[in-house]
């Protein structure tokens, strides 16, 4: 078969939920699905450079270069130019693996991922520009016209079926799972070299995404002061990840002598500080998935995230899950991981087993079968 792939979700450059997904989808699916052709195809006036390489022989890119303000607009409203007749080659299959405009010619299969419908649930926790660009993508019409829709939990299965509609039988649900990146490592000697890098304190609680409204950050910081104020605990609150005004709303930050805001994380410094965290803090509003449970999980951590959305279904037991609305709970929560070390012990335990559920094997089989039910059609 040729597949084409749809690359314009990563050329923002940005490393995020999504972006971790694609690459290590990617990685996986070029592993196990070698008998296949695959077409990585992005469109951009200027050159852009990707993280991801890919140098596989059954591996090629396609580089299209219309601008694309005018190819978004001409895609969503016109449903045309077709997209695999940009490619220029007759292709069997384009994966698109975050929505947005993507028409097809009817002898081309479409598949396209949803994460989250979080542009519909919380249009507020985006900015003018990007509630604007959703209107651009349509991914209604994306799903309507696709002749197939992976979700990441059974979650946003569910909100395609209720929001927009979609039969259950179109949807197949596979699963995500931790970075291979992200792992434990040898504290002492590793640990102090993170420590001065992001001037981290010795003990602290751990929240690690990019900030946006929906990461109830604003909650997380008033159960801390509180609980601070109560205990006077020798535990700070490390609030790690880059905002992105250009997307999102922004969210104030308190000011706190033991919250610690170190900014953008390297990817292969989220390891250590994980493991380092005396617990990690993840209670979200609204999450498609909920990547960085796993990764937590996966390096050591007890992991404290909320009793809504995809989270219980990613989680499992294997997490203290609290009510994002409630603050007092959030706090409660703190003071057990704080005061509890069996607790915690019981949780890393179970988390280790947890994370060994979800694999990106697991996940790049299941994208392949769908791959070949399409092409028997």
């Amino acid at each position: 078969m040729k597949i084409a792939i749809d690359m314009r979700p990563l050329m923002a450059g940005k490393i995020s939920g999504v972006e971790v997904y694609i690459e290590s989808m990617l990685k996986a699916l070029f592993e196990w699905g070698r008998e296949n052709e695959y077409i990585l195809w992005y469109n951009a006036f200027k050159p852009v450079f990707f993280r991801f390489k890919a140098d596989q022989p059954n591996v090629k890119w396609k580089h299209t270069r219309i601008p694309n303000k005018i190819l978004n607009f001409c895609q969503s409203l016109f449903r045309w130019p077709k997209a695999d007749k940009l490619i220029g080659e007759k292709i069997d299959i384009l994966w698109v693996p975050d929505p947005r405009p993507a028409p097809v010619s009817p002898f081309c299969k479409k598949i396209v991922t949803f994460h989250d419908l979080s542009f519909e649930d919380f249009r507020y926790a985006f900015n003018l520009k990007t509630r604007l660009w959703h209107k651009v993508l349509r991914p209604r019409k994306e799903a309507e016209e696709a002749d197939k829709i992976i979700a990441v939990s059974e979650f946003t299965k569910g909100q395609l079926e209720t929001e927009y509609g979609i039969p259950g039988e179109k949807i197949r649900v596979i699963y995500e799972a931790a970075s291979e990146t992200i792992r434990p490592l040898p504290i002492p000697r590793s640990f102090e070299i993170i420590k001065r890098k992001y001037k981290l304190p010795e003990r602290y609680f751990l929240c690690l995404s990019t900030l946006e409204p929906r990461k109830n950050i604003e909650g997380v910081i008033r159960a801390y002061i509180e609980w601070q104020e109560e205990t006077r605990a020798d535990v700070a609150l490390v609030i790690a990840g880059k905002d992105f005004p250009n997307i999102f709303r922004h969210i104030s930050v308190k000011k706190h002598p033991l919250i610690i805001r170190p900014g953008f994380i390297d990817e292969e410094d989220k390891g250590l500080l994980y493991q380092h965290a005396l617990a990690f803090l993840y209670p979200s509003f609204y999450e498609g998935f909920g990547l960085p449970i796993l990764e937590a999980m996966r390096c050591g951590t007890p992991v404290v995230t909320s009793d809504c959305a995809s989270m219980p279904e990613v989680a499992g037991d294997a997490a203290l899950l609290v009510n994002p609305n409630d603050h007092t709970h959030l706090k409660q929560a703190l003071h057990k991981m704080y005061r509890d070390e069996v607790y915690r012990e019981q949780l890393i335990k179970k988390g280790y087993e947890r994370v060994k559920q979800f694999s990106w094997e697991k996940a790049a089989t299941g994208l392949l079968q769908i791959f070949h039910k399409l092409a028997e059609r």
